[in-house]
């Protein structure tokens, strides 16, 4: 297939672009970025595009679209609300307007559970009708705390999710590592996750895409959770690492559990929490 693939310089559009290219499909990628990751090897064609603002020339002859471009951090998006709006919702527009095809495979997330507790849920959500309304053969996948690595090293410079804080921190680039918050509503105090290794959800991303539209939710990840606490021990454990650990405050807009209700009948998951952990350590050098 002839597969239009946004966000594909970014963490996740990065693995999927080359899985996807491994699978023999021929890829049309794009980004805003496109200094993140080396996709090159894996694309017919790269170009360089703000989904915030409409395209000049569409992209003809595409099969399937697949959205992972996204602005995609809980604290960001309580202090601009205005730029995840227009990122996650007009921009969603953007897109479905630049590539005409059947098939368009929206990716979200499991914070679209609770469009109330912060904007980039509340955004994400409202990408979600928008892609429903316009694309009557749509699929809608919710992704959960992606992690681990499979060979694109690049994530972003922010170091904000807690699997990639942790390697940093094991790795000597920080000098300790903080929770925050510890009074949530959970068996430690700190919030419950799910963690998903990256390959098993571009792997499991790949099939949703080669099917015919699910026309519902699929939640790409087990519904195990992890505590904050949790995975900072585990990511002690596989790297024998001491590492100073600083309670704080609550980030405005966390919420106290977020896992995965029913997950999808194309997720599987061959990689556990440690294997995540250490490809994290390997890759943050």
């Amino acid at each position: 297939m002839k597969l239009f693939v946004t966000g594909a310089t970014g963490y996740i559009g990065a693995h999927f672009v080359k899985v996807a290219a491994e699978a023999g499909h021929t890829i049309i990628a794009t980004d805003y970025n496109l200094n993140q990751n080396n996709i090159a090897n894996y694309c017919a064609k790269i170009i360089d595009w703000d989904i915030r603002k409409p395209i000049s020339n569409k992209i003809v002859g595409i099969d399937k679209t697949v959205h992972i471009a996204a602005s995609t951090k809980v604290p960001n998006s309580v202090k601009d609300p205005y730029n995840y709006y227009m990122t996650n919702v007009i921009g969603t527009k953007n897109v479905i307007d630049a590539a005409p095809c059947d098939h368009f495979v929206y990716c979200s997330t499991g914070s679209a559970f609770e469009p109330q507790s912060n904007p980039y849920a509340g955004s994400k959500h409202a990408g979600e009708l928008v892609a429903k309304q316009f694309k009557p053969k749509c699929s809608i996948v919710r992704f959960y705390n992606v992690s681990g690595n499979d060979g694109m090293a690049k994530y972003d410079d922010e170091y904000s999710h807690l699997i990639r804080r942790a390697a940093a921190v094991v790795n000597g680039k920080f000098d300790k590592l903080y929770i925050h918050g510890t009074d949530y509503d959970t068996r430690d105090g700190t919030c419950v996750r799910n963690y998903t290794h990256i390959k098993d959800i571009v792997d499991s991303l790949l099939r949703i895409t080669e099917n015919e539209p699910t026309n519902e939710i699929d939640c790409l990840g087990s519904p195990d959770g992890y505590s904050v606490k949790e995975v900072i021990d585990t990511i002690a454990n596989v790297s024998r690492s001491n590492f100073e650990v600083v309670e704080g405050p609550r980030r405005p807009g966390d919420v106290d559990i977020s896992t995965v209700p029913t997950e999808s009948r194309y997720f599987k998951q061959n990689k556990s929490l440690e294997d995540m952990c250490i490809d994290a350590i390997e890759y943050e050098v």
